[in-house]
């Protein structure tokens, strides 16, 4: 007989609900978590919540600030600079090694992300837009066969989370080279989906270093 699964503990519950509030940005970066509100709005006392966001704390996508509690954490735009630039280097190689093992059932499920992606991008609507990059890309972790660069990449994934930068004038580039990655994976051309890779990161490096400049003047 199969072993029962194991049901998930209140602060298991909690934290994949948080997780869930963070990626469709339910929190605003640097702002204040109301805990008792969060509580009331899950249906649990306030100790599993309090558990659950010491993991996240722990991962980085929250701080506590002594006095005032807990707040959702901000990247700087010179932190998330640091963090594409790995970023970059690693979704390289997904990409590569993605164009080698991906299955026609993730293609599929590419395809009609694109199909989605691509009014949310002509309306110009950022937030939507990193909702559907957050799955475009998940699905191409999992595509990449080394479960070391998944776990990685997943890590990298979500502390890019509270990551906030204009990003709506570039949100066509990123778009095409979505739709440029997907035509390389089909072909199974794994140099063309690193370099396409390579190019969608640096177009949001390039972003982040033009607002910096723009903030310093």
């Amino acid at each position: 007989m199969a072993e029962s699964l194991r049901r998930l503990t209140l602060t298991e519950q909690a934290e994949t609900a948080v997780r869930d509030m963070i990626a469709s940005y339910r929190f605003t970066p640097g702002k204040r978590i109301n805990v008792e509100r969060l509580a009331k709005d899950l249906g649990v006392s306030r100790t599993p919540i309090w558990l659950a966001l010491k993991n996240l704390e722990n991962e980085g996508l929250v701080t506590h600030v002594p006095n005032q509690g807990i707040h959702m954490a901000r990247l700087t735009l010179q932190m998330a600079h640091d963090l594409y630039v790995v970023r970059g280097q690693l979704e390289g190689l997904a990409g590569r090694f993605s164009a080698d093992n991906i299955d026609k059932r993730t293609l599929s499920r590419l395809e009609s992300l694109l199909k989605k992606q691509r009014p949310i991008v002509e309306n110009r609507d950022v937030i939507k837009y990193s909702e559907s990059d957050l799955e475009f890309h998940g699905l191409l972790y999992s595509s990449c066969g080394n479960w070391l660069l998944k776990e990685l990449l997943e890590n990298i994934k979500a502390r890019s989370r509270p990551f906030v930068c204009d990003l709506a004038s570039i949100l066509s580039g990123l778009y095409q080279d979505h739709v440029e990655l997907v035509e390389a994976l089909k072909t199974r051309d794994a140099a063309g989906a690193e370099r396409i890779m390579r190019r969608h990161n640096a177009r949001v490096r390039r972003q982040i270093r033009k607002v910096q400049k723009e903030e310093a003047n």
